[in-house]
């Protein structure tokens, strides 16, 4: 398994681990559920999909002659740590009731809901967190954006190097770019303004970024089909409430039409192009992570590119009636 194929996230939760006692007739690889895996479990959430290979517990000496130094010597009488759970497991912050991140930690940073504090002060006779705001707040995310990469690298993942890809790490162009996105933004339907009200949206189970998922389809009962026939009959009239579904790229397409975008180059990559995307938002107040709809994959024509990925980046709001909402900031593509 290469680093590329972590591209659906284990989140942590799940890990082999080169550790235990090692014999000359045993090797044991220690199978562990961080507290994160432990926690979806408890609540119905765990979903293992990939499992990740570290030898981080390892440790590694070398042997041989003067001239060929790099044999790792015999490990089989050595102890080795048990594998444990560490903070950098968890590399995604996740999102729990009521839309706020679950405490995350970095190397320099404590993260619980939208506040962040670093390092820390000593007030009295007793060591207390630095918790950051305003000004501070921006170097403080690129610090704590870096965090989350470096508990990512500090998992010391087994790879593999792909000797025929011309690059083994991915760079995007341009770095940055500026739109004007507030409370009051969902381009998808938005006047020429680029606002809406947030009681004028769909709730959840009406919206149509929704329609595709089985849970929010619209499917009036039916009864049994009848021997020989393949759909029963409806049992009644029933109203469509939510939306008709986006059922096509163009579709899509045509409902951002001329909305503001840009367009992220990746100059360089490796061939498998697994990529990991997280959204945050930073104000005056703290930082707080945004909600993904993965809309799923569309097919097109493209000879070199098959295939595009659709993501719907927003907020879950609740409006004056008491109704989940999807408040969609901006639409993300991936070709």
């Amino acid at each position: 398994m290469t680093s590329g194929e972590f591209d659906k996230l284990t989140n942590g939760i799940f890990r082999i681990v080169m550790a235990g006692i090692l014999n000359s007739k045993e090797r044991i690889l220690d199978f562990i559920v961080t507290q994160e895996g432990k926690r979806q479990a408890g609540t119905g959430e765990l979903r293992i999909r990939y499992a990740s290979f570290t030898d981080l517990h390892t440790f590694y000496e070398t042997s041989g002659s003067f001239t060929n130094p790099k044999l790792a010597s015999d490990a089989s009488e050595r102890i080795f740590f048990e594998a444990g759970n560490r903070y950098q497991d968890v590399i995604v912050p996740e999102l729990e009731a009521g839309y706020s991140m679950r405490p995350f930690k970095t190397s320099d940073f404590d993260w619980v809901g939208g506040t962040i504090s670093s390092g820390t002060i000593r007030t009295s006779l007793n060591q207390s967190l630095n918790i950051l705001s305003g000004t501070a707040l921006k170097p403080a995310l690129t610090g704590v954006l870096n965090g989350i990469t470096k508990n990512f690298s500090d998992q010391r993942i087994i790879g593999t190097i792909d000797e025929f890809s011309l690059h083994q790490q991915i760079e995007i162009t341009p770095t940055s770019c500026n739109f004007s996105i507030d409370d009051e933004t969902d381009y998808l339907r938005a006047g020429e303004d680029g606002k809406v009200d947030l009681d004028d949206l769909p709730g959840v189970f009406s919206d149509r970024r929704f329609a595709d998922f089985a849970n929010f389809m619209y499917l009036p009962p039916i009864s049994t089909p009848r021997p020989g026939e393949m759909v029963g009959e409806l049992l009644g009239e029933y109203s469509r409430l939510n939306e008709q579904e986006l059922l096509s790229l163009d579709d899509l397409m045509r409902s951002l039409k001329d909305k503001p975008k840009q367009q992220f180059l990746f100059s360089k990559t490796s061939r498998s192009n697994n990529i990991v995307v997280q959204f945050f938002e930073q104000d005056v107040s703290g930082v707080e992570k945004l909600s993904v709809v993965d809309f799923g994959a569309f097919d097109d024509d493209e000879p070199l590119s098959q295939g595009k990925r659709v993501l719907f980046v927003g907020k879950m709001q609740r409006d004056s009636f008491g109704t989940e909402t999807f408040l969609g900031l901006f639409t993300i593509v991936i070709d």
